[in-house]
């Protein structure tokens, strides 16, 4: 399981740094920063994350070995190779499903992420995200999928339904 930390606005940006990353440590979960190869490396992060927004080549510079990946966030197909040039090794694409927290974007669907998947995957990992619930999943266990992302969901009240729907997740191989 990995957490992305993005704090744009720099509210408590340090202190929330390193609340996170002891939690990730004590949970042994990874920890991607965004656009911040400094705090990176100051609380011992798992890598980079480079946003959809940020079309800066830099990152491709460090010595990521000694420091970690670098992840990003992609809508389309152009976005997708700004972040392969980018140097990133798992690109979460966005949104495959409607979104209550952004109902106007136009998703992406099962059909073009399982194109995606097919075509892209090769040189880098999918991340689906958007949308994603306990009705619509089983349609991304049929792509080749190398994971899934939740944000609102896990910001709702979680019922028997939604925990076993979790538990679903965690059972298999979606999660590395």
């Amino acid at each position: 399981m990995s957490l992305i930390y993005r704090n744009y606005l720099k509210k408590n940006y340090i202190e929330n740094a390193i609340t996170i990353s002891n939690f990730t440590k004590k949970h042994k979960f990874k920890l991607f920063v965004a656009n911040d190869w400094k705090l990176v490396k100051k609380i011992n992060a798992n890598g980079i994350y480079i946003p959809n927004f940020n079309k800066q080549f830099f990152f491709r510079n460090y010595n990521l070995i000694k420091q970690g990946q670098i992840i990003g966030s992609a809508h389309s197909i152009p976005e997708i190779q700004t972040k392969i040039r980018q140097g990133c090794s798992t690109i979460l694409l966005s949104p495959i499903f409607k979104t209550s927290s952004h109902p106007d974007k136009q998703n992406l669907g099962i059909v073009k992420f399982s194109n995606f998947c097919q075509n892209i995957s090769k040189q880098t990992k999918l991340i689906a995200l958007g949308g994603i619930d306990e009705t619509n999943i089983k349609k991304l266990f049929l792509s080749n999928i190398s994971g899934i992302a939740l944000k609102s969901f896990l910001n709702k009240p979680q019922t028997s339904k939604s925990l076993s729907f979790l538990n679903l997740i965690a059972g298999t191989n979606l999660i590395r």
